[in-house]
């Protein structure tokens, strides 16, 4: 029983795992036809078979990038799987806010152009291998320049707010100032 809950947990981070990497790996599908379940192949139905109940109400669309993603991941490494399955286990830890902060950004990644998605992943990757000082050093300096930043929009919208009382005043003199005609 035992070892049967187990393997039901290590499929179940598997499958978690996978659609992540779906989620991070999806492309365009240019193919619109569902997919059989019984066309999968044995791995991949080991590895889809949390969702083998919904399969046949999926969208073709997401068929075939759970395929995909089920592809990819016999490919993986152990390692990588690994990892997979912790980056999925850290978002499921997160609160909901900070998972909808996440798929916010994935989802306006996902809306940049090849091009620009190639170079932030290469952006990341570089700073991915500086030493550790040198990521804490431009982390803290990204920091200060956020918060500089947020200082200043402060200091806009409450300039903004005095300049439109300063207004609303103006109007109530000249309001006040007016001549009154005598009809």
């Amino acid at each position: 029983m035992v070892r049967r809950n187990r393997l039901t947990v290590a499929n179940y981070a598997a499958t978690l795992a996978a659609t992540i990497l779906l989620m991070l790996l999806g492309t365009p599908v240019l193919a619109q036809e569902k997919i059989p379940w019984t066309d999968l192949s044995l791995e991949e139905r080991t590895i889809l078979q949390q969702v083998e109940s919904q399969w046949d109400s999926l969208s073709a669309e997401r068929q075939q990038r759970l395929r995909r993603g089920a592809n990819q991941w016999e490919r993986m490494r152990p390692q990588e799987r690994q990892q997979a399955q912790s980056q999925q286990q850290r978002f499921q830890n997160l609160n909901r806010q900070q998972q909808q902060v996440i798929n916010e950004r994935f989802q306006r990644f996902n809306r940049l152009s090849g091009e620009q998605q190639r170079r932030l992943r290469t952006t990341q990757r570089r700073f991915q291998n500086l030493p550790e000082a040198r990521r804490r050093e431009l982390r803290e300096r990204y920091n200060q320049q956020i918060q500089q930043i947020q200082q200043e929009r402060r200091i806009q919208r409450e300039a903004a707010q005095q300049i439109r009382e300063s207004q609303r005043r103006v109007q109530q003199i000249r309001q006040q100032n007016r001549p009154v005609n005598p009809n």
